[in-house]
């Protein structure tokens, strides 16, 4: 409003400015009737002419703000795993190995548990809630601020920023009892309990990372040798935490 106001302020004002001007100049006295003329016409024009000017104004900045909505939503949904709402695999691995190039910490790598035999079993809309109940527990157990991502089927992939290797593996036990905790009731009255196999893979230089592992470690090498060390864990029985060799 404010802004349809000066502009009619500044027509009208400008028009009587002028016409003060010339009624100074000898000969060009101004009738009292064509002052009210003067000031009624640039009222009655600019005023719609600003109203309109300033609706066009405002529809703009509202279809830019939907724009830029809409740019944000597209982006998420292509960094976004659309089922649990995790980062996706491709936007995983590219933000890992940003962090990996500013400073190194400790990937974990985990598969669930005989999951084929949950969607065999209870069928394929029962195995994607055991997913979206997994991606849950793991958002809410790790840090805000670390990254956690589904690769794929039903393997996850966290990223814990600058944590020494032995909070690391804590966190990584932490991760897979509360997956072991979840409890998800099924159609016919039986419970499914989920448990994971978690590779842990330090690139800190850490004894428990290994000699090969160095502060500047690929995503490739550390993705490699955390899933070295989650079919470890499979091979070793499942349900535990393997730390890389």
């Amino acid at each position: 409003m404010h802004r349809i106001l000066a502009g009619i302020s500044f027509s009208v004002s400008t028009t009587m400015a002028a016409m003060f001007v010339a009624s100074r100049f000898p000969g060009m006295e101004i009738p009292f009737p064509y002052w009210i003329f003067g000031f009624c016409t640039p009222l009655c024009i600019s005023t719609p002419v600003c109203i309109i000017m300033s609706r066009q104004a405002e529809q703009k900045r509202r279809l830019n703000d939907k724009l830029r909505a809409a740019l944000v939503e597209l982006q998420q949904l292509a960094e976004v795993d659309q089922m649990t709402g995790l980062l996706n695999r491709a936007t995983f691995l590219r933000r890992l190995q940003e962090e990996q190039d500013r400073q190194p910490g400790t990937c974990l790598l985990i598969d669930v548990d005989h999951f084929k035999a949950i969607n065999d079993g209870y069928g394929h809309a029962m195995g994607d809630r055991v997913l979206k109940a997994i991606a849950d527990s793991l958002r809410a157990t790790i840090r805000s601020d670390d990254l956690c991502g589904r690769l794929g089927g039903e393997e996850f992939a966290i990223y814990l920023r600058n944590m020494p290797s032995t909070q690391a593996t804590a966190m990584a036990e932490r991760v897979r009892q509360a997956i072991e905790m979840l409890d998800i009731a099924a159609a016919d009255g039986t419970h499914i309990r989920p448990t994971i196999s978690v590779g842990a893979a330090h690139a800190d230089g850490s004894a428990s990372a290994g000699p090969s592992a160095s502060a500047g470690a690929s995503a490739d090498q550390l993705l490699q040798r955390a899933d070295m060390a989650m079919y470890a864990a499979k091979a070793n029985g499942r349900n535990q935490v393997r730390l890389a060799a």
